[in-house]
Parts: C-alpha cells; sequence; structure tokens
C-alpha cells in the first residue's frame, strides 16, 4: 500500500524557526506578522493556507495535493483487473484523511510542547515527508527533550482510541480493518520516531538532547550524533532500495545529508551557527567549543 512507502516519512519532524528568542535554529526564515507565509515552504512552492486549529495556522504545501492525486489513481493503475471500489476507498482513506490526520496531531504535540515551556508557534507545513512544525523556545537541554518527545507521545492516545473502536466493529468489516490500520500506524510511528537516533528525525533530537543532559562536551556530541545518524540515515536508505520504498530512500538521502552538514559544522569548529546545537556552543579561551 501507499500508506507504506510514507511510513518511514512520516517521522514527522519537527522544524525549529530562527527567531530571537530560540537558539534551536533551522534554514527557514521566521514568519512574521508582515511576512507570508510562503517562506515556510522547505523546497519551494507556496503553500496553501487551510485553516488555524488552536491558534496555529496550518498549510499544505502544493506537492502534497499532487501526492493526494497519485494516492488515488495509483491502486487503479497498478491494480485495475482487480481493483474494487471498497478495497480503493478503504486505501485512499489510509493513505490521505487518515496519515495526514495523525500526522498534524503528531506536530500538535510539539506546538503544544512548545507553549508549555514559554516558546513560541508560528505553524504547521504538511508535505509529502510529513509535517513540519516551526516553533521556537529559549529553553534548555530539558525543554528540548520535552518538545521532541511531545509528537511520538500523541500516538499513544490515538492508538488507545483506535483499539476502543475496533472493538465496537465486527472483525473483518471494513471499519474494524480500517481501526486495525490506525492502530498499526500510530504504533509503527510512535516506535520509529522515539527508537531511531536520526538527525533530524524526532529520534535524533531526543538523542542531541539526551546527550547534554548527561553533560556530554558539545563538540564530541555533535560527532557521536553525527555519525549515529548517518548510520541510521544509510539503513533507512538501503530499507528502500531493498524493498523498493522510494520515499525511504529519499528520508535516507536527507537524513544523511543532514548529518554531514552536522560532521562539517563539527569539523570546522562552527557549531554555534548549528541549528542543533547552537544553544550549547560557545566559543572560550579554552578552546572552541564548551558547555554552557
Amino acid at each position: 500500500h501507499n500508506y507504506h512507502l510514507l511510513l518511514l516519512a512520516q517521522h514527522c519532524e519537527h522544524q525549529y524557526i530562527t527567531n530571537k528568542m530560540s537558539n534551536i535554529r533551522t534554514i527557514h526564515d521566521t514568519p512574521t506578522a508582515s511576512s507570508n507565509r510562503f517562506s515556510m515552504s522547505p523546497i519551494g512552492g507556496n503553500p496553501i493556507y487551510v485553516g488555524t486549529v488552536f491558534g496555529i495556522e496550518i498549510t499544505l504545501h502544493p506537492l502534497l495535493l499532487l501526492y493526494f492525486v497519485i494516492s488515488a489513481a495509483l491502486p487503479w493503475l497498478l491494480n485495475s483487473s482487480t481493483m474494487t471500489m471498497k478495497v480503493w476507498l478503504y486505501l485512499v482513506v489510509v493513505n490521505i484523511p487518515l496519515l495526514f490526520g495523525t500526522v498534524l496531531l503528531h506536530e500538535l504535540g510539539h506546538c503544544f510542547a512548545t507553549r508549555k515551556v514559554g516558546g513560541e508557534v508560528h505553524g504547521i507545513l504538511l508535505w509529502p515527508l510529513g509535517g513540519l512544525a516551526y516553533i521556537g523556545h529559549s529553553g534548555d537541554a530539558k525543554d528540548d527533550l520535552i518538545v521532541s518527545i511531545a509528537g511520538p507521545l500523541t500516538h499513544i492516545p490515538q492508538a488507545l482510541l483506535w483499539y476502543g473502536l475496533s472493538q465496537a466493529f465486527t472483525r473483518g468489516t471494513f471499519m474494524d480493518m480500517l481501526c486495525v490500520q490506525a492502530l498499526w500506524l500510530n504504533i509503527s510511528l510512535m516506535l520509529f520516531n522515539l527508537f531511531i537516533p536520526c538527525y533530524p528525525l524526532d529520534g535524533g533530537r531526543i538523542f542531541a538532547a539526551s546527550l547534554q543532559l548527561m553533560k556530554v562536551r558539545v563538540d564530541i556530541a555533535a560527532k557521536i550524533c553525527a555519525f549515529v545518524s548517518l548510520v541510521c540515515a544509510l539503513g533507512i536508505g538501503l530499507y528502500g532500495f531493498l524493498y523498493n520504498e522510494i520515499i525511504a530512500m529519499f528520508i535516507g538521502f536527507w537524513c544523511a545529508q543532514e548529518s554531514y552538514n552536522l560532521y562539517v559544522h563539527t569539523k570546522e569548529e562552527r557549531l554555534q551557527e548549528h541549528q542543533l546545537f547552537s544553544k550549547y556552543a560557545i566559543e572560550t579561551n579554552d578552546g572552541p567549543y564548551n558547555q554552557i
């Protein structure tokens, strides 16, 4: 199913925006009252405004609409002789509203946690590789950990809800299969996000914050994160290659690129410029980096 192609992609990587109160940065510009939401797009294009949830602006990348069309058409194109309307409807519901509804709740988890630690939330962008929460805060490593882990933890109540609903339907019916699929989707996303320490995915941010809480020297922590992330990225890419999961290969390539970028910042002693470690790295007379 197309849903499996996106499962790895829906790590729901939350991106932190650069702003005067945030010490965690990303390359994207900070949306301001006078700027438009187009600056939130990670790969160009003009994000489409769809509404506001709890004061948080929700936008869709135009490529996501293309994904929706492909997701709806592909089952018929690949299995035209055996495809039925019931199966097609099931695939469409799983690949579009169920998958991206789950992603949206995940990103809202990051946003609510950011507000809890006194940070700012500027919006959520849904795109073909998942969700991006544009957030920033000036807290410490503990706050980083709270914000990073909040997204994956949203899958616990979601999974419990879908399990409860599945008990209300006869086994093997359309609604029962949908509930079971949603249950396993949430379990998979939670485990993937919590236990794959690959930057810039949630697990990589959790890993980095944990190293800082253990008082690991900043440059050493960055090197560890870069190496571990690269290994994970290669694993994700290899999985995509072996199982013909194109999006998984894209995710692996993207993570490998970000891991290499982190390594370069470490090698060139520029961690104070990196979005993940800038708040922990300062120049001192004793060396390029020290613990704040």
